[in-house]
This record gives C-alpha cells, sequence and structure tokens, in this order.
C-alpha cells in the first residue's frame, strides 16, 4: 500500500497492518522514504521501583539503513499527513509493545490533537488496533501535548469521548508555556506530565523544589497522577522524590530502546537511589538542627524555662541578638495578634517596603496557621513550622511557637525566623 496518497480510512486497518514489514526484529511501517520503528522509554514508579509504562517514540530509519533525526520524519505541516502519520505511529508503537507485552504496564501514545478532533476515525482504527491484538484500552494512556492544545473546549469533548472508551489521559510539558490549572480541571487528564525544565531546575534550586512539591500536592489534590520527565541526574530524581512526584522517566533510569536491544538501566538503581535520598534526608535534618537549635533553645529558655520571661518585650530581648530572628508577636487564644510585631533593626529585606501594605499586623487573624493551632493543641511545648512564605515581609521563614503565661494570661508567643533559599530544606 502507498501509504503518500490518500488517507487511511478506518476500513483500511487490515490493508495498512499486512503492509507491516520487520527490521532487526522490530515491525516498521513504510512512511516516504523511510521505515518507522518504535523505541521505548521505560517510565517508573518510584513507589513501586519497576517499570509501569513505555512512552512510544518513532525512530525513522533511512535508506542507508541510518537512524534519522526525528524532525526529519516529522516535518509535515498538512493536516491529513500529520494524522496519517499520527496513525502509523500508533499502529507500529502497538505491534512492538504486543510483541514486548510488559505485565501490567501502560502504553503512552503520543497523539497530536487534529487526530484527536478526528474522533469517529481515530477511535475506531484503534479499537480495531487493540481488538486485532486483543489489548484493553486501559492499557493505552494518550498523551497530548499541552502547548498544541488551542480549542479545549472542542479537546475537552473528544478527550471524554476517549475516556468513556477506556483510555488513560495524560497531558504533556505542564509547567512550560502556556500551562495552567484550568486546563487540568477542565480536561481532567489521569497522569500529568512535568516539563522537564521544572525538575532541572529543582535539582539545583532548592526554592524550584519546593515549587514542585507544591504543584504535585494540587496535582494530587486534581486526582492526577504526577510524572517528572527528562529526569537526567541524581539531584534531578531525588528532587522528584521530595517533591512526592509519582513516576519518573529520563535518561538517569533508562534510555529509550528498540526491540532489538535491551534496557540499558544501573546497577542497583534503586538501592542505591534510595540511600543517597536517605543520606540527604539524615544531613538535611542535622543541617536543620544545627541552624535551629540556638533558636529553638533561646525561644524555650524565654517562653517556658525556670527563668522566662513575662512580657513579649523582655521575651525580644533574648531573640533578636540571634542573626536570622525577624519578628516576634503575641497572639490572643483566638488567633488576633494583640500588637505590632516587634522587627529586627539588624536584619535588612529587600521586599518590606514592596508590601509595607501588609506590614502593620496588629489585628490580624492567624488562627488559620498551623504555628497557632499546632501551638493550641500542645500548651507549654515549643512548636517549629516547615519553611513557609510570610505575606508580612516576602520572606521564607520557620515560626517557633508556644502558648505560655503572658502578663497573668495565656498567649501564644511566635518568633519569625530567616530560612534562606540555601539553607537546608526540611
Amino acid at each position: 500500500m502507498d501509504t503518500q496518497a490518500g488517507s487511511i480510512s478506518d476500513s483500511e486497518y487490515p490493508v495498512l497492518a499486512s503492509s507491516l514489514g520487520y527490521i532487526n526484529g522490530n515491525r516498521y511501517a513504510p512512511y516516504r522514504d523511510y521505515k518507522v520503528v518504535s523505541a521505548f522509554q521505560p517510565i517508573y514508579s518510584i513507589a513501586h521501583r519497576r517499570i509501569v509504562g513505555l512512552e512510544g517514540l518513532a525512530r525513522g530509519i533511512d535508506q542507508n539503513g541510518a537512524i534519522v533525526a526525528p524532525h526529519h520524519l516529522f516535518n509535515v505541516n498538512e493536516r491529513e499527513q500529520i494524522n496519517q502519520l499520527d496513525r502509523l505511529c500508533q499502529l507500529v508503537h502497538v505491534e512492538n509493545f504486543y510483541a514486548l507485552n510488559p505485565p501490567s504496564a501502560w502504553l503512552f501514545l503520543n497523539v497530536d490533537p487534529y487526530t484527536l478532533s478526528q474522533k469517529h476515525r481515530y477511535s475506531a482504527f484503534l479499537n480495531a488496533l487493540l481488538a486485532d491484538k486483543k489489548c484493553p484500552a486501559n492499557r493505552i494512556v494518550i498523551e497530548v501535548l499541552e502547548s498544541m492544545i488551542d480549542d479545549e473546549e472542542e479537546l475537552e469533548s473528544h478527550i471524554q469521548a476517549y475516556r468513556e472508551m477506556g483510555f488513560l489521559i495524560a497531558i504533556d510539558d505542564f509547567g512550560a508555556g502556556q500551562s495552567n490549572f484550568e486546563r487540568i480541571w477542565r480536561i481532567k487528564p489521569d497522569i500529568v506530565k512535568l516539563d522537564r525544565s521544572m525538575l532541572h531546575k529543582a535539582g539545583v534550586d532548592p526554592s524550584v523544589k519546593c515549587l514542585v512539591k507544591g504543584i504535585t500536592s494540587m496535582l494530587h489534590n486534581c486526582k492526577c497522577i504526577v510524572l517528572a520527565e527528562g529526569v537526567e541526574t541524581e539531584s534531578e530524581a531525588i528532587a522528584a522524590m521530595e517533591g512526592g512526584v509519582d513516576l519518573v522517566q529520563g535518561y538517569y533510569f533508562a534510555h529509550p530502546f528498540l526491540l532489538s536491544e535491551s534496557i540499558q538501566t544501573q546497577t542497583g538503581l534503586w538501592k542505591n537511589l534510595y540511600n543517597s535520598f536517605d543520606q540527604l534526608s539524615l544531613l538535611s535534618q542535622q543541617r536543620n538542627q544545627e541552624l535551629l537549635q540556638p533558636y529553638v533553645d533561646a525561644f524555650t529558655h524565654a517562653t517556658t524555662g525556670a527563668d522566662r520571661k513575662h512580657n513579649l518585650i523582655d521575651i525580644s530581648g533574648c531573640l533578636l541578638p540571634l542573626p536570622k530572628t525577624i519578628r516576634l508577636y503575641q497572639l490572643a487564644l483566638d488567633g488576633s495578634q494583640c500588637f505590632s510585631n516587634i522587627n529586627s533593626s539588624s536584619i535588612q529585606i529587600q521586599t518590606r517596603d514592596r508590601l509595607r501594605a501588609l506590614a502593620d499586623t496588629q489585628g490580624a487573624s492567624w488562627k488559620r496557621r498551623d504555628y497557632f493551632s499546632s501551638a493550641c493543641r500542645n500548651p507549654g511545648i515549643v512548636q517549629v513550622t516547615k519553611p513557609y512564605f510570610s505575606i508580612s515581609d516576602g520572606t521564607l521563614c520557620i515560626t517557633l511557637s508556644v502558648q505560655t503565661e503572658i502578663d497573668d494570661a495565656q498567649f501564644i508567643v511566635c518568633c519569625d525566623v530567616l530560612w534562606d533559599d540555601g539553607n537546608a530544606l526540611f
């Protein structure tokens, strides 16, 4: 069959399948002057420590038997050509996946949004292909490149139809370009793939690592599985683990492979990775303790010790000499702040002037904050938060808090400690 002429109708599936051939043990489809074959990149579950999916990547082999760069293969602009090449790729990937038949693993298929919009043609084609291979739809993940989504309402209706057929849906490259959570709420994907640039930055920047954790948490609240792609180094892999990511793929774990090749992975991959993660966590805890202990000791001595102070000014006198103390403040048991902050005069914060509209916190209610609720639940015991963003001056800080007696009544005393991005992270 000449795959360059005309479109591939659903009734032509058996003819198209019969045109497939073998090259070095791989099923291929003829397209232009190339043979289209599959390279599979493994997708791992961090918790399960094993492959749970394979992403099908099309590779073209020229007439000399050399693999050509993907952009040569996909250098097409006409919509019908895109639709045609998409179907050829899906056919080859399913055929080769069927030959591998990895137990309980998904096949990730990259599908152009235009192909998805040809709902009746493409769904009939997929169903015929899967029926021929006796492959259930729930083993196929239809992967949509987020940057190529134009008409979201139309795409949403198409994706819902594929979901009702049993296919899983993944959004690719989230975190790049026009990423937004409204798209996640509308499309309701099963899996969201974080753009590789996010993990690359998280591997070297602790503040981005925190951002990944926050985004992952929000995606989990949207009932999405989170996948980090393009993981190339151990630091990026650990950043994914610390960020709560579920699935990973990238050169650190395994390169794409052909059917004629074996999966190349590190010896003792998971043991080494978890050992590094544990060592880093222990080191981080030790550094946190070393950095915070002087502040916890001084705060405990001033608020609950035998020589404790009985008003906020005297307590502040014990904490403000320490170099990272930002401020102290006092809360009533309803969460409202009793007085203005007592601020350190030695810490210069660049964002303080920009956020001066939020600087006056007297009368503010902090009852929603963890440092308030945890202090109320544990009177007399000093509480320590994780680093968080303070809206008072735009700093990343840690709050020490305790319920104690001040001026013959019970109050919550709080001390904010500056937590630089370069410090160890919780």
